[in-house]
C-alpha cells in the first residue's frame, strides 16, 4: 500500500495544541492567521538537497475542558515545499520537485472532521492518481476528560494504494479507520493516531522546564528505514507560571528522516539519521547537525549509499 505520508504527523500537531489547552480555562479564540517560511539544507557526501517552503496555519474557535459539547475548534494548514536536488539522480529521475500539504481538522462538540490533500511529486496532480492523495474522515469522541480523549471513526481515501481493476487500472478508492487516543496528566503525556499507519507521540515530565519527548510513525512496511522517529531531551527556559510564558528554549535529539516523492512512473526515496539540536523561540526555530548514512531508493528497491554530512532548518512564523 503506497502512503498517505506526513497525514498522521499534521493531525498530531492538532492534537498536541488541543490538549496543551487541557487544563485552561475557557477562552474564545477567535481567527488567527499564521504565515510560515521556512527553509531546509541537508548535505551528503553524494548528494545536497534545498528545500525552501512557504506556508499558512489558520486557528479559530473556542474550547471548554470540562464540557466537550461547548467545544468548537478549527484548524487549516497549507504548506507548498521545493525539494531540489543538486546532483542528478539516477535512471533520469527528475532533480526538482513539488511538495502539497493541506488539512482542515475542526471539531464541533463531539463530532471531529478531516480533510486532507497531500501531493509529493515532479508533476503534482498533474502526474496522475499516483501523484496525490486525498481523504475525508468523521471522529465521534467517545472519551472526554482532563486527562483522557478517545476519537473512533472511518472515511474514505482517494489515491494510487497499490489495488487493479481488471483492466490494470488502479482502484483509486480506499476506506480508512480514524483512531486518536490522548492522554494528559503532570508527568506524562501520550498520544496515538492511525489513519493509515500508526503514529506514537510521547512526553515526560510536560510541564516541567526539562522534559523528554518521543515521535515514531510508519508510513510504509518495507524495512527498519521507515521506522520514523525523532527522540529529544528539551529545556525551557521559563516554567508554565512564569510572566513571559513557555515560549522559549533549546533541545537536543537524535532522528531517523525521509523525503518522499511519488513519480507518474516510479518512486524515489531519501532517508538519514541525524544528531541535531535546537533552537526554539516559537515564532522562530533553528537546528542543525550530524546526518549519516543516507542513502536513496528508487522503486521501492533499487538502493544508493549517499554517505554522510550535515543539515540546517529554518522556519519563521509570525501570528495576525
Amino acid at each position: 500500500m503506497k502512503k498517505l505520508n506526513c497525514i498522521v504527523l499534521c493531525m498530531c500537531l492538532w492534537a498536541a495544541g488541543v490538549s496543551a489547552e487541557a487544563n485552561e480555562k475557557p477562552e474564545d479564540e477567535g481567527t488567527n492567521f499564521i504565515p510560515l517560511l521556512g527553509y531546509d539544507h541537508i548535505s551528503l557526501d553524494k548528494q545536497t538537497i534545498y528545500t525552501p517552503a512557504l506556508g499558512l496555519i489558520v486557528t479559530a474557535g473556542i474550547m471548554e475542558p470540562e464540557n466537550v459539547e461547548e467545544t468548537d475548534k478549527l484548524l487549516i494548514v497549507g504548506l507548498y515545499k521545493t525539494p531540489i536536488f543538486e546532483k542528478s539522480l539516477q535512471y533520469g529521475y527528475p532533480s526538482v520537485y513539488h511538495s502539497i500539504d493541506f488539512i482542515l481538522d475542526g471539531q464541533k462538540g463531539r463530532h471531529q472532521y478531516l480533510l486532507i490533500f497531500k501531493s509529493e511529486s515532479d508533476l503534482p496532480v498533474a502526474g496522475g492518481l499516483s501523484t496525490y492523495q486525498g481523504g475525508l474522515v468523521y471522529g465521534y469522541e467517545l472519551i472526554h476528560n482532563r486527562n483522557l480523549s478517545l476519537v473512533l471513526g472511518a472515511g474514505l481515501a482517494v489515491g494510487d494504494f497499490g489495488m487493479e481493476l481488471p483492466d490494470g487500472k488502479a482502484w483509486p478508492l480506499l476506506p480508512v479507520p480514524l483512531v486518536r487516543l490522548n492522554y494528559m496528566s503532570e508527568w506524562f503525556a501520550a498520544s496515538f493516531e492511525f489513519l493509515t499507519s500508526p503514529n506514537l507521540t510521547l512526553t515526560l515530565a510536560p510541564e516541567m522546564k526539562v522534559r523528554l519527548t518521543g515521535d515514531v510513525r510508519m508510513d510504509q512496511f518495507r524495512d527498519i528505514r521507515d521506522i520514523i522517529f525523532d527522540c529529544a531531551l528539551h529545556y525551557r527556559f521559563f516554567g508554565k507560571d512564569h510572566p513571559m510564558g513557555d515560549f522559549a528554549g533549546i533541545s537536543a535529539g537524535i532522528k531517523n528522516d525521509t523525503y518522499g516523492f511519488n513519480l507518474e512512473d516510479g518512486t524515489l526515496d531519501v532517508h538519514y539519521y541525524a544528531v541535531y539540536g535546537m533552537l526554539d523561540l516559537s515564532l522562530l526555530k533553528i537546528s542543525g547537525g550530524y546526518a549519516l548514512a543516507g542513502r536513496e531508493m528508487y522503486e521501492e528497491e533499487y538502493k544508493k549509499d549517499i554517505g554522510d554530512g550535515f543539515f540546517v532548518s529554518l522556519q519563521v512564523l509570525y501570528q495576525f
